[in-house]
């Protein structure tokens, strides 16, 4: 989803996920969401790795972290993985999230 050459202007696949861990989530850490856009159901706090973003020194994605979503937000930023967490201890509150890819 996007404004990516290989990509169409709407969603043509969706991914339920539930990264808080209230339940079964498609959002594991092993499993990269691969450039989707984002339905957020539940606000909170978001933890993720944008397309594009920055990486550390070992190569490896650094996580951002979206402050106070509001309930019922179309998310538009494009992410590869949804984390429960980040190295720093933030965790993401945001629940009933569907990745439209």
């Amino acid at each position: 989803m996007g404004q990516f050459g290989n990509q169409p202007d709407f969603g043509t696949r969706a991914a339920n996920g539930d990264p808080a861990g209230n339940g079964n989530s498609a959002f594991e850490d092993t499993k990269p969401l691969n450039g989707a856009a984002l339905y957020i159901g539940t606000g909170g706090d978001l933890v993720c790795n944008v397309v594009g973003g920055n990486y550390n020194n070992a190569g490896t994605p650094n996580t951002t972290v979206f402050r106070n979503i509001p309930n019922g937000t179309f998310f538009p930023v494009i992410v590869n993985n949804v984390w429960v967490d980040d190295a720093d201890g933030v965790t993401t509150t945001c629940d009933k999230i569907i990745a439209l890819y």
